[in-house]
């Protein structure tokens, strides 16, 4: 008796970019987690629908990318969203390309900074984080680098203890 088996079936693409929110005496904060990958236009859509579902006056971003960056449509489109209100946030990368982006992000929302990770610390004194924050914070961004499937991203700083 022969017996039939199925091909293994192929992993799903892993995702390039993972999201969530921190609430927070201050309002949320929205931690994006990228890929050297650039965001795909699906993901980048959850991504404008998290923002444009947020308070603007209250919402915050942190954004660690190994080098995934919005295209010029993409960016068109936050531009849009934002509708010249600065958000803060900021970006964390090794990537320098990436922190001129910010740049010219920034004309457009000049609460956007860029950061090293080396410098984070300088990172979320800028968004005046306390430290519970920072905690929560942290506990996310292991969240999302599990749902990345990705532990070697260079965008995120050694955690301090």
């Amino acid at each position: 008796m022969s017996r039939l088996s199925t091909p293994p079936r192929p992993k799903p693409p892993s995702p390039n970019t993972v999201q969530d929110f921190v609430t927070t005496s201050k309002g949320e904060i929205m931690v994006v987690v990228h890929t050297a990958q650039p965001p795909s236009d699906t993901e980048w859509k959850a991504y404008i629908d998290g923002v444009a579902s947020s308070d603007l006056q209250t919402l915050r971003s942190i954004v660690f990318t190994d080098g995934g960056a919005p295209n010029s449509a993409q960016r068109k489109t936050i531009n849009d969203v934002l509708e010249g209100r600065p958000v803060p946030g900021i970006v964390v990368s090794p990537n320098a390309m990436v922190r001129g982006v910010v740049t010219a992000l920034a004309w457009f929302n000049p609460g956007i900074r860029a950061f090293s990770p080396d410098h984070f610390d300088d990172a979320v004194a800028y968004l005046e984080l306390s430290p519970a924050e920072i905690e929560t914070v942290w506990e996310t961004i292991e969240k999302l680098r599990v749902q990345l499937d990705d532990p070697t991203l260079k965008a995120i700083p050694q955690r301090k203890m």
